[in-house]
C-alpha cells in the first residue's frame, strides 16, 4: 500500500513541475504558396497520372476458360478430398514416369512385357528351339521380297543374337533383354558395335520407324560387317 502511494505522489509532483514550464511560441514566419494551375492541367492532362480511366483489354473466350478453370481446380484444392486426389494423382504420375525410364533404360518395351508383336508377319514364335532353327537367308529374303523391311531388320537381330550364342559369346534366353546381350560382351571388342546394331534394331522396330530401301541396305551392310567378325559362320 505504501509502495502505490509513493508511485501516485511522484506522478502528481512530475505533473506539477511540467505545467510550471514555461510555454516556447513559433515566432518564424510561415510563407504560403499556392498552386500552378498549368502545371495541374498538364497532369490532368497526361494519361501516366490517369489510373481510374486505364481499361485492361478485354479476356478472350479461351483466357476466361483458363481462369475459370484455374479458378475451378484452386476450390478442389482447397478440400481434404481434392488435396487428397491430387497427390495421389501426383504419386501415380510420378510412379509411371519412372517405370517408363526403368523400362527404356533396360531396354524392355510393351513387346517384351507382353509377348510378341502383333500383326509383325512372323510366322512363328520366339522360342529357345525357333532362333536356333529358323532359316534366317529365306526368312530375311522373304521379309524383303513382300517389302516388310522392318521385319527384315529383326529377323537380321535375332540371327546376330544366334552367332552371338553359338559362338559361346552370349546365353541367350527368351526373357533377357537387349541391353543384357549388350552388357555380356563387354569383355570381348564386339560390344561397340553390337550396341550400335541394337539401337538400330530398337529405333526401326520398337520406334515404328518407317525404313527406306536404302537405309535399310546400309544397316543390313552393318550387320553382315559384324557377323563376318564372329569365328563361326
Amino acid at each position: 500500500m505504501r509502495s502505490l502511494l509513493f508511485v501516485i505522489l511522484i506522478l502528481i509532483i512530475k505533473q506539477t513541475l511540467i505545467a510550471q514550464e514555461p510555454l516556447v511560441y513559433d515566432s518564424s514566419s510561415v510563407q504560403l504558396r499556392s498552386w500552378n494551375k498549368e502545371q495541374i492541367n498538364a497532369y490532368k492532362a497526361d494519361k501516366v497520372f490517369q489510373y481510374e480511366r486505364y481499361k485492361e483489354p478485354p479476356k478472350s473466350i479461351w483466357d476466361r476458360f483458363w481462369d475459370w478453370f484455374w479458378k475451378k481446380i484452386n476450390q478442389l484444392l482447397n478440400t481434404r478430398e481434392g488435396s487428397a486426389t491430387f497427390q495421389t494423382v501426383l504419386i501415380v504420375l510420378a510412379v509411371a514416369m519412372l517405370a517408363f525410364f526403368i523400362l527404356r533404360l533396360t531396354g524392355m518395351t510393351k513387346v517384351g512385357l507382353f509377348g510378341r508383336k502383333s500383326g509383325n508377319g512372323l510366322d512363328y514364335t520366339e522360342s529357345e528351339e525357333d532362333i536356333h532353327h529358323i532359316n534366317f537367308d529365306d526368312a530375311i529374303e522373304k521379309a524383303i521380297a513382300s517389302g516388310n523391311l522392318r521385319l527384315a531388320v529383326r529377323l537380321l537381330y535375332l540371327q546376330t543374337l544366334k552367332k552371338l550364342a553359338d559362338n559361346g559369346l552370349i546365353n541367350w534366353q527368351i526373357n533377357k533383354t537387349n541391353i543384357a546381350y549388350v552388357s555380356e560382351l563387354s569383355n570381348t571388342g564386339y560390344q561397340p558395335a553390337f550396341s550400335n546394331l541394337t539401337l538400330q534394331f530398337e529405333s526401326n522396330w520398337y520406334g515404328d520407324i518407317p525404313i527406306d530401301t536404302t537405309t535399310f541396305s546400309e544397316v543390313r551392310d552393318q550387320f553382315i560387317q559384324f557377323n563376318r567378325q564372329l569365328f563361326k559362320p
